[in-house]
Order: structure tokens, then sequence, then C-alpha cells
């Protein structure tokens, strides 16, 4: 996985809209990360937002500028308001496609609600793979 910062969008790699982590896909099958619901499921496909079951923002962007592409390339197999499990398949991106087309598939994981815990942190791997966890989350502790 990456840092953010290594990201090309200075909208994720200032962390501007949280933390996270991003990675270079080798497939393009969209798994979700946790277990939740669809709170915003994008027209464009390129896009999702969960909530997961303990109250992470969850932001997943597949590739750069990609919202351009207006859902070419992409499938989609979830709506807003859905339950979905970690592991669900979410979507997909045609990878080769995307890039033939001329833009980056980077993945972005984002916690978009970062400022609700005590850290927001990648986990640091190089291989990752599907059913990886990508970022640690600490809660906030009261003291």
């Amino acid at each position: 996985s990456l840092d953010l910062s290594e990201v090309n969008d200075q909208v994720f790699s200032t962390k501007m809209m949280g933390d996270g982590a991003a990675i270079v896909p080798t497939d393009g099958t969209i798994y979700a990360p946790v277990d939740g619901e669809i709170t915003v499921a994008y027209e464009t496909k390129h896009a999702y937002g969960i909530k997961s079951d303990d109250g992470a923002e969850v932001l997943i962007h597949v590739g750069i500028d990609t919202v351009n592409l207006k859902g070419e390339h992409f499938t989609s197999n979830v709506t807003q308001g859905q339950k979905i499990k970690k592991g669900d398949v979410l979507g997909t991106a045609d990878l080769k496609a995307i890039q033939a087309a001329g833009y980056d598939t980077t993945v972005m994981v984002i916690i978009t609600n970062t400022m609700n815990y005590e850290s927001v942190a990648r986990i640091e791997q190089t291989d990752v793979k599907h059913g990886d966890d990508l970022i640690a989350i600490t809660a906030v502790t009261e003291n």
C-alpha cells in the first residue's frame, strides 16, 4: 500500500478529505472493506461512501480524475442505503481500459471522519491481498 502523500492528486495527498491508504490495483474487483451501509453510490461508479457498523466513514475512490469517465469501464453492484458485509463485491473497474483512456488507477481508501479518531494510520505492507486490512483506526479514549 502507499501513503496518501504519494498519490498524484492533491485532494488526497494533502489528506484534506481524511487519512487512509492507497493501493495500485492488479485486480479490478472492488470489495467492501468493512461491514456497514452504503451512504453514497455515485452514478459514475468510480467511488463509494460507506458508514461502517462501528461509525467509520469510508470513501473508496477508484482512480484519479476517473469521475470524467462518467461510469464508462465501471460496474456497480450496490445502491445507497444497502447493507454490506466485509468482502462483498461493490463493483468492478476495467483497469486496462481505464489506463488506456489515460487515467491513473490508484485506489484511495479514506476515513473521511478521521477527526473523530485518536489516530488513523496506514498499515504498512508491500503486497496487499484481498481481505488484508489497510488502515488501523484507534478510537479516542475518554480520560
